[in-house]
């Protein structure tokens, strides 16, 4: 009987969920037009700025996530261990 816990599968899903959000959190470069008078274009400036900010902290709590959910998967994976320990050696004294 083993109990076992999967630290790597979570530790590889965290790793692709950082990976993921990297390009999020870097700032991309998005030429804005600050020449042209047309009706709206200072809201589409706004727009693209706001749209910008908001992807970068959406980025930054999945990254955050992703950080948490490997500390989960570890402490899981250290409880797992010490439950199964408990346990075996629990077994070992009823066989003597």
């Amino acid at each position: 009987m083993t109990i076992q816990s999967d630290f790597a599968g979570a530790s590889q899903k965290s790793t692709a969920l950082k990976g993921a959000t990297d390009k999020l959190i870097q700032s991309s470069s998005i030429t804005k037009d600050t020449q042209t008078t047309v009706a709206g274009n200072a809201n589409a400036q706004e727009a693209i700025t706001t749209a910008q900010e908001t992807a970068k902290k959406i980025a930054q709590t999945v990254f955050q996530a992703s950080s948490n959910l490997q500390g989960v998967a570890k402490d899981f994976e250290a409880m797992d261990q010490n439950v199964a320990n408990t346990m075996f050696n629990s077994l070992e004294g009823l066989g003597k």
